[in-house]
């Protein structure tokens, strides 16, 4: 971190909520938009039995990434992670749980569509929010879980009922009435009488929704003399299974223990916490394990210039996306958009904005990774987490950017002269010694005496980083002269000269 005099900001308004500790922690994960997202794809309704394999194979892969995930629940686009109860994953800071967990499943769901879609194109960008909700016994975990399998049963008769409706002629809107008041008794008997259709017969999986968990199995292990020796390990598994009832509990007692089920009253503790109103907000979304993920795609050091074309690209159609993004900032690997002071965006729900900005972002990083980078595979798939502050002053939201672009100058300073140092022969170990205490100037003469090279003759787009912002411009229709608002991107100053000279960002 830069020793500058804007850090206060991190002090003093940057959150660091954690999640009370000893509760069993639900992350619970669900598609935006994607009535519009199924319909756009086709897909097959009342469900899709791809769709459904493509959010199972994203849960598994949560289930590998992460081994504080014990269990997890899905149905439709709506997926249910249980972290153990002792977990002290990243702290349990609810940003970073939040942000990290929706991000990676964006990655995975995106990376995966083509092995499970291979002949449909992935038109728009998935992208999905998140909440995180403890609870504090074995009982009311078992209890949210059986809450979410009977909103499967209700959701999925109904919508079966309803297709099965509007595919033998009916309108929707006769589809609704035709259903309004009925019980499940009565959707049963329509199914049967009227399509011959018994609704037990339906897949499980649409019936049940999807249980993903470690199943302890025994392997014999071979040896070089003797009978082979028996070892227990865990595989994961995606079962379409009752949960509702004792006996998969039961059964399966190394997940969680038995209890008593009620599931009614599960969402008081669903708590949402609300950013202050009338505060400018800024998303910061980071990369995780970048150093590691530049290394296997063979990224140039000290930067990318095509890895950073790529986030600005992303950060620009973020501000596409959402209206209320006024500015952004990115250098590296990380991303501030800044949300104007009246933004109601979820209702200024803290974990319902960071989970769809990372997502959102990884999704479009991933989107558009082949047009930056043609022929190089991604591998593994990329993940972003992401943390809230708020600022109640336009002073101090100024200084937070500036804060960020002095990190920019000082990081990319010293790793200029860290990389040339290391490609010049010295070890990396060697090059750290080298500029261990040494003063800015000192960086400057070293990179000019050793290898004359000028750092200020570097890219901008190095030095300062990125500014994302809106621009009006002028064109014409047919001979008609019109203004539209485009997004450009820049690699300036954001001091006082720079808003004096676009005033209209911050509407200052």
């Amino acid at each position: 971190m830069a020793n500058s005099e804007y850090e206060y900001v991190k002090r003093e308004f940057e959150f660091d909520r954690r999640l009370p500790p000893s509760n069993w922690i639900v992350v619970r994960i669900d598609g935006c938009h994607f009535h519009r997202f199924s319909k756009i794809h086709a897909f097959e309704k009342p469900n899709d039995e791809n769709a459904l394999r493509l959010m199972d194979t994203c849960a598994t892969a949560m289930l590998k990434k992460f081994p504080d995930i014990v269990f997890a629940y899905g149905v439709s686009d709506e997926y249910s992670f249980v972290f153990r109860e002792e977990t002290e994953f990243y702290h349990r800071r609810e940003s970073k749980i939040l942000s990290l967990c929706v991000s990676y499943f964006t990655s995975v769901y995106v990376m995966k569509w083509k092995e499970i879609f291979p002949n449909k194109e992935l038109k728009e960008p998935p992208y999905f929010d998140a909440r995180a909700v403890c609870y504090p016994n074995l009982k009311t975990i078992r209890d949210y879980l059986a809450w979410r399998q009977v909103d499967c049963h209700i959701n999925n008769q109904y919508n079966t009922c309803f297709w099965m409706l509007v595919k033998s002629g009916k309108s929707e809107q006769e589809a609704q009435l035709s259903l309004k008041g009925t019980s499940s008794k009565d959707k049963n008997e329509l199914l049967a009488q009227q399509f011959q259709m018994n609704y037990d017969d339906e897949l499980a999986m649409f019936r049940k929704g999807s249980s993903v968990y470690r199943e302890k199995v025994e392997t014999a292990m071979k040896v070089d003399y003797g009978d082979p020796i028996k070892r227990t390990r865990p595989i994961l598994r995606v079962a379409h299974v009752d949960i509702i009832g004792s006996e998969f509990w039961q059964n399966h007692q190394h997940i969680l223990r038995e209890g008593k089920c009620r599931y009614e009253f599960m969402k008081q503790f669903d708590i949402n916490h609300m950013l202050p109103p009338c505060n400018w907000v800024v998303v910061r979304i980071n990369a995780c394990q970048f150093n590691q993920f530049t290394t296997i795609h063979s990224f140039d050091k000290p930067n990318d210039a095509v890895a950073l074309s790529l986030m600005n690209e992303s950060a620009s159609l973020m501000m596409e996306q959402y209206p209320d993004i006024v500015f952004g900032y990115g250098f590296g690997s990380e991303y501030s958009f800044v949300f104007h002071e009246k933004t109601e965006l979820y209702r200024r729900q803290e974990s319902l904005i960071l989970s769809s900005c990372s997502s959102y972002f990884t999704s479009l990083y991933m989107k558009k990774w082949k047009k930056f980078f043609p022929h190089k595979e991604l591998m593994p798939p990329p993940r972003f987490e992401a943390e809230a502050l708020v600022c109640p002053k336009l002073k101090i939201l100024c200084e937070y950017l500036s804060w960020r672009q002095a990190e920019c100058h000082t990081g990319n300073q010293y790793n200029t002269c860290f990389w040339m140092l290391v490609k010049s022969g010295r070890s990396e170990k060697e090059a750290h010694e080298t500029l261990k205490g040494t003063l800015s100037k000192d960086k400057n003469e070293l990179l000019f005496q050793q290898f004359q090279m000028n750092y200020n003759n570097e890219p901008a787009i190095f030095r300062k980083g990125s500014c994302v912002f809106r621009q009006k411009v002028h064109g014409s229709d047919n001979g008609v002269t019109i203004e539209r608002w485009d997004v450009k991107v820049d690699h300036v100053d954001i001091g006082a000269g720079f808003w004096r000279k676009h005033p209209w960002i911050l509407g200052c």
